[in-house]
């Protein structure tokens, strides 16, 4: 009987720690998924920042260029419109020669 009593009492002893271990190991996983859920929505906001970073980076690369090229067409014209005026003057001149000379 007394065996039976020691051998019930390390039965229970070893389902005692099962269970404390098994719940142990469960809260370990849970703690193991709570920690890679932390550090997949942690990458998940690096990788939305840089998106973000990129395209207001693209934004202003873009504005940039439209800027330069606004302030080129800008002075194309300006240049255009100081070669047209030396054209109109030296005809101008021509015309008033030829008109002397008659």
């Amino acid at each position: 009987m007394k065996a039976t009593t020691s051998l019930k009492n390390k039965l229970n002893g070893l389902e005692s720690t099962t269970n404390t271990m098994g719940g142990s190991i469960m809260e370990t996983i849970l703690l193991l998924r709570e920690e890679n859920e932390r550090k997949a929505e942690a990458r998940r906001a690096d990788e939305e920042k840089r998106r973000s970073e990129e395209r207001a980076k693209a934004k202003a690369e873009s504005e940039e260029r439209r800027h330069r090229d606004k302030m080129e067409m800008e002075e194309r014209a300006r240049r255009d419109r100081e070669e047209a005026r030396a054209r109109t003057q030296e005809l101008l001149l021509l015309i008033g020669a030829l008109t002397k000379k008659d």
